[in-house]
């Protein structure tokens, strides 16, 4: 029976509610036959004062030695100690604090250890070095999940078939200068050349009207006189 072997491990809940509580609901009742039954007393002298005992009370403790040292033993390969680690309990205060810090309170080592696997972790889960991957459909699912849109197991190659895209022409080689004002885009023009000489570029050009550069008229009177 496993409650009351040597081997295995158990976790803080087991120990609480399979032994500890278990422990105390038998003594209480035999503590009630022992006072409903007025059994015979007996007489257990513990530092120097009498403390007084029901025979089936009695009977219940010692029954219960066996399945209580069972569970501290677990709880030391808990752990990831050996059994004998229960009897530092025998050393006055130090050894009670540290047994009841480590085997009440503190949790297992995580992931299996020498003594076997971690009791928290899922039937059929495997250990990945930080986190349990439980076995689901016959498949492991990995812990914690995947973000959402991402696919299970890691990277996912693409699909075959699928071309990759190419970068644009000219990607990556020396653009060329921007245009100078008033010049056309598609690269490098030239300055404009003057005509050739003969061509008349060169020559005064002549009045576009008549009178022109000459000095205006008098203004005429109201008789046809001059001012």
């Amino acid at each position: 029976m496993s409650w009351l072997s040597f081997s295995g491990r158990i976790g803080r809940m087991t120990w609480w509610l399979g032994y500890v509580l278990v422990y105390f609901i038998l003594i209480i009742a035999a503590s009630v036959v022992d006072v409903a039954t007025d059994n015979q007393r007996v007489y257990i002298f513990e530092d120097g004062a009498k403390i007084e005992y029901g025979i089936v009370s009695c009977i219940a403790m010692v029954l219960l030695i066996w399945p209580m040292l069972a569970g501290q033993v677990k709880r030391w390969h808990d752990r990831d100690k050996s059994g004998w680690w229960v009897l530092i309990a025998f050393i006055p205060v130090i050894g009670w604090i540290w047994s009841i810090v480590e085997v009440f309170f503190l949790r297992g080592t995580m992931g299996p250890n020498r003594f076997g696997p971690d009791p928290l972790m899922p039937a059929g889960a495997q250990w990945q070095g930080g986190y349990p991957q439980q076995q689901q459909y016959g498949a492991p699912q990995q812990y914690p999940p995947q973000a959402y849109g991402q696919p299970q197991g890691g990277y996912a190659a693409p699909p075959q078939g699928y071309p990759p895209q190419q970068p644009p022409p000219g990607y990556g080689q020396p653009q060329p200068p921007p245009p100078a004002y008033g010049q056309q885009a598609g690269g490098y023009q030239p300055p404009p050349q003057p005509p050739p000489p003969g061509s008349g570029w060169d020559q005064p050009q002549q009045p576009q009207q008549p009178g022109w550069g000459q000095p205006p008229p008098p203004p005429q009177g109201p008789w046809g006189g001059q001012r």
